[in-house]
């Protein structure tokens, strides 16, 4: 009797380790704005297509540099009286460039420095700003898209602070840049030529004023753009809508992707001051 009862008892427990354990529960959508603490380059490449020096010098430094870096490095190509001119393009240089340089192009700007005086020296300022260590990144951004419409691309962003950030005015801006539109361009082969990198138009907070192509205002008070910190940990949020601008070529918003730049702007010129963080979304 006592084997009997031994034999059922195993049987038991060996019925009971062979019971189904239940899948675990997928997890939630991942977070489309999770923000790393990493610096990525920002820079603008300012060409034309009819230019042979852009086509020479201009287009294979990006290309290079892109390839190297990939989406740490969110370059755009801002095209002066060619198949790609945008509505604020002109605007962009002004902003851009040093005050009292030249606007010559091929023009090249990127990280804090904003522009070299060679694609080399350009080329040296996006290696430099890629060796900043994670210890010295002081806020980090993210950015998705969220929705498209007839007319319009909606786009999520966000802002951490890892540390406070001293006195100023603080801006950040959404540009839309575009890949695969075909055009001839001078000094390259083959031509026509797939353009990359190519900036289509920028996106803005509806019902806030604004900065123009400089974006908005990070303050608590948007209608007074007066000098402020940021403390540490501070996290913000906002929804930019690109209302898609009537370009030739029209823009393919499947071949599209966005920037989100963050900088310090001078209080008196209101040109950026201090590049401080960039992400983007395809």
């Amino acid at each position: 009797m006592k084997n009997i009862w031994l034999f059922l008892l195993l049987v038991g427990v060996a019925a009971g380790c062979t019971k189904t354990i239940p899948e675990p529960e997928p997890d939630p959508t991942p977070d489309p704005l999770q923000i790393a603490r990493v610096y990525n380059a920002f820079a603008i490449n300012f060409s034309g297509t009819w230019c042979g020096p852009c086509g020479a010098n201009g287009i294979p430094a990006i290309t290079s540099a892109a390839t190297a870096y990939g989406p740490r490095l969110n370059v755009m190509k801002v095209g002066f009286n060619d198949e790609f001119s945008a509505p604020g393009n002109s605007n962009l240089a002004s902003a851009y460039y040093p005050a009292g340089g030249s606007m010559g192009i091929p023009g090249f700007g990127s990280g804090t420095a904003f522009f070299g005086s060679s694609p080399a020296a350009w080329r040296s300022d996006v290696d430099a700003v890629m060796q900043t260590p994670e210890s010295a990144v002081k806020v980090g951004l993210a950015i998705s898209k969220s929705r498209v419409t007839a007319d319009s691309v909606y786009y999520d962003v966000k802002m951490k602070a890892f540390e406070a950030m001293p006195m100023g005015i603080y801006a950040w801006s959404v540009f839309v840049v575009e890949d695969n539109l075909s055009a001839p361009q001078a000094g390259l082969t083959p031509s026509p030529y797939n353009h990359k990198f190519v900036y289509r138009g920028y996106g803005q907070i509806p019902g806030r004023p604004s900065l123009g192509l400089l974006g908005h205002h990070l303050g608590a008070n948007p209608n007074n753009p007066a000098p402020e910190g940021i403390p540490a940990n501070k996290e913000m949020t906002a929804q930019f809508v690109y209302a898609r601008p009537a370009l030739t070529p029209a823009v393919n918003v499947n071949n599209t992707y966005a920037y989100v730049v963050m900088y310090k702007v001078n209080s008196s010129t209101f040109k950026p001051e201090e590049f401080i963080n960039s992400a983007r979304t395809k």
